[in-house]
């Protein structure tokens, strides 16, 4: 399935900036932040997470960078600065993508290679979303049929 920034292509108005981060889409006024109807539900829980891989990797210079970057996007909310450690997320969250006239709706699975030797593949990170009901499923489906019909070498690889 196509991840939210297969959909750049899609959404009239929206900047991807370089480079391509998903994280950094979901904050930026003019990335994808416009098109998820649920911003600060999303937004706040990727917070969190990072706010707890901070607090577990206190010498990562980066990951605290980034997360003030995040932090410094306007009209994110102040009270975001503070650890939430009381808050235990719940283990399933909708991203309600508005697209065209309707609403996907995605939710994703994040995978992170634990037992890496390479520090660079510790870091990597794999999001995958996955359509959250049949509505989404059908467009989902529709727009890689529509993929693979316009380049039929790309279907080949698969």
């Amino acid at each position: 399935m196509p991840a939210p920034s297969a959909f750049l292509p899609y959404s009239p108005g929206c900047d991807s900036g370089t480079p391509h981060n998903g994280v950094r889409l979901v904050f930026q006024p003019q990335g994808l932040r416009p098109f998820i109807e649920n911003w600060e539900l999303v937004a706040a829980r990727i917070i969190r997470r990072l706010q707890r891989e901070a607090r577990d990797n206190p010498s990562d210079e980066t990951l605290k960078r980034f997360l003030d970057e995040l932090l410094s996007y306007p009209d994110v909310p102040n009270r975001w600065r503070m650890l939430d450690l009381d808050g235990h997320p719940s283990a399933f969250l909708t991203i309600n993508y508005r697209w065209k006239n309707s609403t996907l709706r995605l939710f994703s699975t994040l995978t992170t290679l634990g037992t890496a030797l390479d520090v660079e593949l510790q870091e990597l990170r794999i999001e995958s979303f996955f359509p959250a009901d049949e509505a989404t499923r059908t467009v989902l489906h529709r727009l890689t049929e529509e993929s693979f019909a316009s380049e039929p070498a790309l279907a080949e690889t698969l």
